[in-house]
């Protein structure tokens, strides 16, 4: 059998063997669940935050320019 893909809570690998056929054993499975999901977030956020950003900038410089007139 292989090994569990899963991480612990000290952030290493499991050492336990992976159950049937996937990658994770009994403990890990939740992980096996979350692991597509956190991803998309991560790049929505990403994404998200990069366009709040520029939007603030934007804002930020047409207040500016209003004020030095």
């Amino acid at each position: 059998m292989a090994q569990c893909q899963g991480t612990t809570r000290k952030g290493e690998q499991c050492t336990r063997e992976a159950h049937g056929d996937g990658a994770y054993c009994i403990i890990h499975l939740d992980q096996a669940v979350r692991a597509p999901r956190a991803r998309e977030v991560a790049e929505w956020d990403q994404k998200a935050i990069a366009a709040a950003a520029l939007g603030v900038a934007l804002v930020s410089a047409v207040i500016f320019f209003r004020i030095r007139r």
